[in-house]
């Protein structure tokens, strides 16, 4: 199931094979989670491959700076982390398994530029950081029409990278994702039945 910016794979039976394993073997158990995690891998690739090897606009070319919002600064525009987190026992709805995190903020902005509706033209910024020259400052600006320039360049409207990036993945992680949790139910099976 998916929305405008959330997709999800539901594994309704994910504490079920945590228990039952930890009752044939904890060292299983240990197993399952590292297979699990590749179940995200095809998403992250997807992901990687659709982010530009180059900035997208000549304005988020690389600029050395501490608040790292150009491609390449601070992190590589391609980053994509995945996390594992096990559901609590509390937890009677959904359960948030495995996430993927892009960390670049410049990637995350040329991907979501103009998500957001309203415009702010006219308006002064919240403080920020800034560093010139070495020197550490704190100021602010008017926003004057850049923003909306930014996303007429990007054109297509967001997600632009990382969701169809995924998409395009999906059939071989839920391929992963059968694969891994078909061992673990085999392994269950196994143990009940004796063979």
């Amino acid at each position: 199931m998916a929305n405008k910016y959330e997709s999800k794979i539901a594994v309704t039976d994910y504490r079920m094979i945590i228990r039952e394993l930890n009752k044939i073997e904890p060292a299983l158990v240990k197993s399952f989670k590292k297979d699990f995690k590749s179940v995200a891998q095809p998403f992250r690739q997807g992901i990687r491959d659709a982010i530009p090897d180059q900035p997208p606009l000549r304005g988020l070319r690389r600029v050395r700076s501490n608040s790292g919002k150009t491609w390449n600064t601070g992190r590589n525009a391609k980053t994509v982390l995945v996390k594992f987190r096990s559901p609590k026992k509390t937890a009677v709805k959904q359960l948030g398994v495995l996430t993927l995190w892009v960390v670049s903020p410049a990637t995350i902005i040329a991907d979501m530029a103009g998500r957001g509706s309203a415009s702010m033209d006219g308006t002064m910024t919240d403080p920020y950081e800034y560093h010139i020259r070495g020197v550490q400052t704190t100021r602010r600006h008017r926003i004057n029409g850049q923003g909306k320039a930014l996303i007429r360049e990007l054109g297509s409207k967001p997600s632009r990278y990382v969701y169809p990036g995924a998409e395009k993945k999906g059939d071989e992680a839920l391929q992963k994702f059968l694969d891994v949790t078909g061992a673990a139910l085999d392994e269950i099976e196994r143990e009940v039945n004796g063979k």
